[in-house]
């Protein structure tokens, strides 16, 4: 179906899309049109689209986000639209989703999902100016690290047989046995200190816990902030249903709290201390926070960091992308070996 948008709109296809797809779910009508259309910066494994639909005169903000044809990460946009569904209900600021299209055939060069687009900007940890707001609010009313933590908590207490619906089941072997995989596939050359950390990570294998929704990449920056509140929590697509302390561990990688070339903020994510981070944690989900299980999963954090990061450095130096963030990626690898060093107590 075409002419459904108006002309002075510069990808129709795209738009013509968006809108059959939303008619689809019922999240759009016949005489809904599209007044807004184009593509954001960012974006590693997915591309993300801002539009604006007029329904019956009033307009309303959307996101479409899509998986293109060699995307950094071979993940389920599938398994994150069902997330998105799966989050509808729970009290944390996602946004709704209208409407998923699976094909491969489309015209953004892969599978697109429609959601809603919120307001809010994310913070950059590595921006100096970002990371004094954040410690501004640390320092004032502590409300950005107060909805970090019972957002996380909140998250974690979706059961895994409920998340289950939505999200793929992994045990800390397979997860280890993951990210293990994409480093064999994707390194350049064979690093001694990454393969030491794997098989330290794998003999420090902690006592299981009851598995529940983990979003995988939790982080300050994966939030939209208007300063003082936390607005949306966004980029679920390395979500799955296994031990929630890997995101305790992850977030707290130095990384996330500004690090790449040079240090950056000593607060946890740039955004609360970790002492009391883990004592609200542990206060809102009855879970005790073990520091020694928390270096576990740091330690694996950083490793399913140094993967990605790696992939991104070799499809570049591939020249299947000409994304130059892609090679960038090599500057903190460094780091990253020097945090996992730390860990290991080298």
């Amino acid at each position: 179906m075409t002419g459904i948008v108006p002309a002075e709109i510069g990808d129709a296809a795209k738009a013509d899309a968006l809108l059959e797809t939303m008619r689809a779910a019922g999240s759009a009508g016949q005489g809904d049109v599209v007044t807004y259309f184009e593509q954001l910066e960012g974006g590693w494994s997915r591309h993300s689209y801002a539009a604006r639909v007029a329904h019956d005169g009033e307009e309303r903000a959307y996101i479409v986000r899509a998986r293109p044809s060699g995307s950094l990460l071979d993940t389920d946009l599938g398994q994150e639209f069902r997330t998105y569904e799966l989050l509808s209900d729970a009290p944390l600021p996602t946004p709704g989703v209208h409407g998923y299209e699976p094909a491969e055939d489309t015209p953004y060069d892969g599978p697109f999902f429609v959601m809603d687009r919120l307001e809010g900007h994310a913070p950059n940890v590595w921006r100096g100016r970002d990371r004094k707001k954040l410690l501004e609010n640390w320092e004032g009313d502590r409300q950005v690290a107060t909805d970090l933590v019972e957002h996380l908590a909140t998250i974690h207490l979706i059961d895994g047989e409920r998340a289950a619906a939505a999200a793929t089941p992994r045990t800390f072997t397979e997860t280890v046995d993951r990210w293990e995989g994409v480093y064999d596939e994707m390194r350049l050359v064979n690093d001694p200190v990454i393969e030491e950390a794997y098989a330290w990570v794998r003999s420090r294998e902690p006592d299981p816990v009851a598995p529940c929704l983990v979003h995988g990449d939790y982080r300050i920056g994966n939030c939209l902030t208007d300063d003082r509140r936390i607005t949306g929590i966004l980029d679920w697509e390395l979500s799955f249903v296994g031990d929630p302390r890997f995101d305790l561990g992850y977030m707290s990688l130095d990384y996330h709290a500004g690090k790449f070339t040079t240090p950056g903020s000593a607060l946890l994510n740039a955004t609360a201390e970790h002492a009391w981070f883990h004592e609200r944690y542990t206060a809102l989900t009855g879970r005790p926070v073990d520091p020694e299980v928390v270096r576990t999963f740091t330690a694996l954090g950083a490793l399913m960091l140094f993967s990605i990061l790696t992939t991104g450095i070799s499809v570049y130096d591939q020249g299947a992308t000409t994304d130059i963030r892609m090679a960038w990626g090599r500057f903190a690898l460094p780091g990253l070996r020097q945090d996992l060093a730390r860990l290991m107590d080298w």
